[in-house]
Order: structure tokens, then C-alpha cells, then sequence
């Protein structure tokens, strides 16, 4: 068997955003031989940025389109000096046949949490994004100087200048200026939205509220994973709660570098950040009761079938 370790490995975090995806690509990215690709969306979509939503076949994965992101990663590998490079975009949820064609023996992580949770922690981003495009401090305009913002952290975590400049051009795409057009608004149709568009969201969008909404990107999420995930081989695939992670951080990262084949360096699980191990259920303090009446019948399947609801009832237990 070919060694794959050979051009290096790649390992691909999947999960609903807000699902502890990027916690658990800033832990291993302390790891030395390890390194974090940020969410590189300018790479993955370069021959999507219009299309109608996030989720890619095997066949969407042509030849030109496979060298082009295959090279851009083992570049990015060759300028880290890295073994392990890892990559956490949660789009990448919607299309795991699409990354196979091209990292055939590439390895996955995927991340679950709590739906509610990760509803409650959506639509906070959705709301914060509203402000920004009707800024009440700004008697309802658009907020040029917190969209800049967005965009200047995205920046941040982008390594190289090759990067934070490809990055601005796939954002902006020469209009910078223009208000309608910021924030992705073109991936949204002009709306105003955030995270992974699923097949058939226009319709979603224009029935229902961003709550709702935000339920049904966490939903979708799970669901293309779990459609997919014995598409990836046994040894290559590996199921992980979020909430396993916070409360145990050691021993799961421990699980990871085991799962990845990676050694655990001297000192690397002491110097880990300490988390909260409390950041969980926080959906039961914040949303009200209609709120919660408003997504249940989205979320209770998925809450069922992962274990993170005991019954329907969960609604009046809590």
C-alpha cells in the first residue's frame, strides 16, 4: 500500500458551524508538525463562487478543478513545513464526495454539538451581521467600518500574502464600495446571510425566519455527514462531541494525534489553552419559549437520532 504519509496528509474537520470546529483546528494547529489552513473558501470555491449552493458532487471535482485545489494545499503544506495540514471550513460539511475525488486518502473529523446550542450561536452571528448592513447607531445605514472589520479578522488568519490577497479579491471581487454586495451578500442573493447554503436554502430563506433558518443549517449539515460518511473508510473517519471535547480536552486531543498517527510532542497536551468546560446548554437560558417552539419540529429528529434529546418531549422537560 502507498504510504500516506508520502505528499503528507490532509485532514478535514466537518461540522455545522459554531460546532467547536474552529477550537479544535486552533488546538491542533499547536501541535509542531501540524498546521491550520483557515477556512480557505477562495480555494474551494474558486470555480463555484456562483453557484447556487455549498454542496459539490464527485462529479463537480473535473480534472483542472482537482489539480488546481490539490496543488494550492501542497503549497500550502510546503511553505508550513508541515506533515499534518488541516482544514476546518464548515461548507466542507456539504461536500465530503467532492474533497474524496480530489484527498482520496484524506482523513475526517467530524464535530458534533448540541443543535441548540449551535442554533442559539448561528443566529447571534446572523444578528451581528444585520447590525453591520442597518446600523441603529448609524441611523440604519450600512456600517463600512465594522464590515472591514470582518473582513480585516478573516485576513488575520490567512498565513501568506498570496493568501490575505486572494482572499480580498474572492470577497470583494472589485466591489468594496458597494454595500449591496458586501458581506457574501452575493452569495445570498442580496440578503443578508452567513454559514453553508444547502441545496433548495432560497426557498427556506423566503419561508421562514433566520432562526429557523439557522436550525435548518445546523440540520443540513448533520444530514449531508451522515449521508456521506461511509463513503470515507473505517480507519479514516473519526465522530467526536463537542462537548466531550470542552469537558475532557486532554484525552480527546490524546484520541485525535492517535486517529491522525501523530506522536504527541513533550509538553504539547500541558500547553493546550484551558477551556470552558461549562459552554454547553446554553440554549436553555437564552431562548424563550416560543423561540424554542418555533425550531423544534426542525431540530427534534436530528436531536433524537444523536442522542442529545432523551425524547419528543424534550420541549416541556425543559
Amino acid at each position: 500500500m502507498d504510504d500516506p504519509f508520502k505528499n503528507g496528509l490532509n485532514v478535514f474537520i466537518v461540522g455545522s458551524p459554531r460546532s467547536g470546529t474552529t477550537i479544535l483546528g486552533e488546538l491542533l494547529d499547536k501541535h509542531p508538525q501540524i498546521s491550520q489552513w483557515y477556512e480557505p473558501y477562495f480555494v474551494w470555491d474558486r470555480f463555484f463562487r456562483m453557484a447556487p449552493h455549498d454542496e459539490r458532487s464527485a462529479e463537480d471535482a473535473t480534472i483542472r478543478v482537482k489539480e488546481k485545489i490539490f496543488r494550492d494545499f501542497e503549497r500550502y503544506r510546503k511553505n508550513k513545513k508541515c506533515l499534518v495540514l488541516i482544514d476546518k471550513s464548515p461548507r466542507n460539511s456539504l461536500k465530503i464526495p467532492f474533497i474524496l475525488k480530489i484527498f482520496p486518502r484524506a482523513r475526517f473529523i467530524h464535530l458534533l454539538r448540541d443543535g441548540r446550542d449551535v442554533t442559539l450561536s448561528i443566529n447571534k452571528e446572523w444578528h451581528r451581521r444585520r447590525i453591520i448592513v442597518n446600523d441603529p447607531e448609524q441611523k440604519g445605514q450600512f456600517n463600512y467600518l465594522k464590515a472591514l472589520r470582518v473582513l480585516r479578522n478573516f485576513l488575520k488568519r490567512q498565513t501568506f500574502l498570496e493568501d490575505k490577497l486572494r482572499a480580498i479579491w474572492f470577497e470583494t471581487h472589485g466591489h468594496f464600495l458597494n454595500k449591496s454586495r458586501q458581506l457574501n451578500r452575493i452569495r445570498w442573493k442580496g440578503g443578508i446571510g452567513w454559514g453553508p447554503r444547502f441545496k433548495n436554502w432560497q426557498k427556506v430563506y423566503a419561508e421562514t425566519s433566520p432562526l429557523q433558518f439557522n436550525a435548518n443549517q445546523w440540520s443540513a449539515c448533520v444530514k449531508c455527514i451522515q449521508r456521506d460518511w461511509s463513503l470515507i473508510q473505517q480507519q479514516n473517519r473519526l465522530t467526536l462531541r463537542y462537548e466531550d471535547l470542552i469537558t475532557n480536552p486532554g484525552k480527546k486531543i490524546d484520541e485525535i494525534l492517535e486517529f491522525i498517527g501523530i506522536a504527541s510532542s513533550i509538553g504539547f497536551i500541558e500547553s493546550l489553552p484551558e477551556l470552558k468546560a461549562n459552554n454547553y446548554n446554553k440554549w436553555k437560558n437564552e431562548f424563550t419559549p416560543s423561540q424554542l417552539e418555533t425550531i423544534y419540529s426542525i431540530l427534534t429528529p436530528q436531536l433524537l437520532t444523536l442522542g442529545y434529546a432523551g425524547s419528543e418531549e424534550w420541549l416541556n422537560e425543559n
